[in-house]
């Protein structure tokens, strides 16, 4: 390596130590080996101790910065130490406005390939922080060494300090040996004399011990004591009590789960399903509450995608403010437009005054496009403008407006095979998709019929303002067997017209839907006969239910029908025969009959 490239090397590597020793606080000064050491470089922290800036003091000789006599201690202190490639003293840096600064140098002297001393590095430490403890820690020793009454004085006002600290204090020496404890120290401890942790532990450890009669939650740390040789002479543990704090956290945290659990209720308050299918999607509605991501809900016509986007919107942050629904299949392409991202005036035919859109509408709110799969390209391709850009045009404008709208979309359509198909853009779909929920058909949560259907008995029951109703136990397994291929829509309908065809307390095969019972009966004719009339449905509404020889398919539908009633009113054999308009004597004998006691 050619002298050039050496010296660039050379200031390469002074830069980055200058820098390090700036960030370390500590002054640097590279001076030369002659009689005069010529300032050759210096970095900020020195030039901000003395006050003096970088042009001031290169070139100039270390001689020109002392007086007389502080240059006489200089060389006092430095000549003996002349034959050392390595040393350090202190000394007093006098700076530019006169203040004296007590400074560790720490000094290097380089040499040649022949041994010959070339540059002089040196490194300049503040230590008036130092010298002021050591001030204080000499004026200490000095008054505990006058005599023993005043060290015991001493001693008392450490322990009161000590003692009115919160944190459990204990001081040990370097064997491990017990030399004070705070009150809160010997409580805590109890009669334990050795240190928790080993004495060298600097960290912080959260630990529990038995405090009386509960266990209590401790933030510890270990700390070394030195003397002003930097020998280890004590140590200190200090235990912190962080038990309220950690019992505030998890009040907090009872607090939210206490609150999200009464989300959840609500949610399924909303929503009918005890099946594990349904409470994997109250749990992924409740979760998809929590974010504001676009959501698009998969499943097929009249699973409910509706009434699920509702719940995500009523148990969200924007629950206060409006949920906008509309359904992007059924409207004219020409007039969904207008509908989702409003008009101005003229802008076509009819259009007689500015009306906002739908984005508008639900500002600060929700909007929920049903059908979004129905959609055609130019619509998409402003439905996504309006994703990425957050604000809208209305039709015949040139003016955009922001909104601030959450965005969950429906389809029952398999927008990826769209997507394949080119009748779908990708980056629409990626951006209604964050979130994908797919809710289940009802035929593959068979547990959340019979709840569902007597949800939407007691519906009907109150709008059409009738007695109450039940469900026959042959017309139950029907409605569990059949495949529901309009899911949940299509069961209510069922229930509304077995309730406005129904005369009596319970609801037979007679009144299900003609398209449910020739579904059972093709599918299911050698288990069950065509048509069936129960003993029940021969009574009037208020008659005593028929004891006479029936078959046996009869007597086992109105044994389970009874079953039934006692099952939802508790055993309550009084309100279970009101429930199927029998009396409670025969009630009880009809209990006796089947041996349902």
């Amino acid at each position: 390596m050619n002298d050039k490239r050496k010296n660039i090397v050379l200031v390469k590597w002074r830069e980055r130590y200058k820098n390090l020793l700036d960030t370390l606080n500590i002054g640097f000064v590279l001076l030369d080996n002659t009689e005069t050491n010529t300032v050759l470089d210096v970095n900020k922290t020195y030039s901000k101790m003395t006050g003096m800036s970088r042009e001031d003091i290169v070139g100039h000789t270390s001689l020109e910065f002392y007086g007389e006599a502080e240059l006489k201690r200089l060389k006092k202190i430095v000549l003996p130490l002349k034959n050392k490639n390595d040393y350090q003293f202190e000394f007093t840096l006098t700076s530019s406005s006169g203040e004296r600064i007590p400074v560790l140098h720490n000094v290097h002297i380089s040499k040649d390939s022949e041994g010959h001393d070339t540059l002089i590095y040196t490194m300049i430490t503040d230590i008036r922080e130092q010298k002021q403890i050591q001030k204080e820690l000499e004026a200490a020793n000095q008054a505990l060494i006058a005599s023993f009454d005043t060290m015991e004085k001493e001693k008392k006002k450490l322990e009161a300090i000590l003692f009115g600290i919160g944190d459990c204090v204990t001081i040990f020496d370097p064997e491990g040996t017990v030399l004070l404890s705070n009150p809160k120290g010997i409580e805590i401890r109890g009669k334990r004399r050795t240190p928790l942790w080993p004495l060298k532990f600097g960290g912080q450890k959260q630990i529990t011990l038995q405090v009386g009669d509960e266990r209590r939650q401790f933030l510890g740390q270990v700390q070394e004591i030195r003397d002003q040789q930097g020998v280890v002479y004590a140590y200190v543990e200090t235990l912190k009590d962080i038990t309220p704090q950690i019992r505030l956290v998890e009040r907090e945290h009872e607090l939210s789960r206490i609150k999200r659990e009464m989300r959840r209720k609500r949610i399924e308050t909303e929503m009918i399903g005890v099946s594990r299918a349904m409470q994997n999607v109250f749990e992924f509605i409740l979760r998809c509450s929590e974010v504001d991501s676009t959501i698009l809900i998969l499943g097929e016509t009249g699973v409910g995608k509706e009434v699920a986007a509702r719940a995500i919107h009523s148990q969200s942050s924007r629950k206060d403010q409006p949920f906008v629904a509309i359904n992007c299949g059924a409207l004219p392409e020409t007039l969904l437009e207008s509908e989702l991202f409003g008009h101005v005036k003229g802008a076509f035919t009819g259009a007689i005054s500015t009306r906002p859109g739908l984005f508008q509408e639900a500002q600060r709110g929700t909007l929920f496009l049903d059908e979004v799969g129905d959609l055609n390209s130019a619509l998409q391709i402003k439905l996504l403008r309006v994703l990425q850009e957050k604000e809208v045009r209305p039709v015949g404008s040139d003016q955009s407006y922001s909104v601030d709208v959450r965005v969950i979309t429906a389809t029952n359509r398999d927008l990826e095979e769209l997507v394949n198909q080119n009748r779908f853009r990708h980056d629409l779909y990626y951006r209604i998709a964050v979130i994908p929920l797919l809710i289940p058909t009802l035929r593959e949560r068979k547990e959340d019929i019979i709840p569902l259907a007597e949800y939407f008995m007691k519906k009907y029951r109150k709008k059409n303002t009738i007695s109450p109703r039940v469900l026959d136990h042959p017309v139950q397994q029907i409605l569990l067997d059949y495949s529901w291929p309009g899911n949940i829509r299509e069961l209510e309908n069922a229930i509304e017209h077995c309730i406005a065809m129904s005369h009596g307390p319970l609801i037979t095969v007679d009144y299900l839907p003609v398209q449910i019972l020739e579904s059972y009966q093709s599918g299911k004719s050698h288990i069950w006969p065509k048509r069936h009339s129960s003993i029940m449905d021969k009574q009037p509404q208020n008659a005593k239910i028929s004891e006479t020889n029936a078959p046996l398919n009869l007597l086992e539908s109105e044994k389970a029908t009874i079953s039934q009633a006692l099952r939802r009113r508790n055993e309550n054999r009084t309100l279970a025969a009101k429930d199927l308009g029998i009396s409670r004597s025969t009630i009880i004998r009809k209990i006796k009959r089947y041996n349902l006691a």
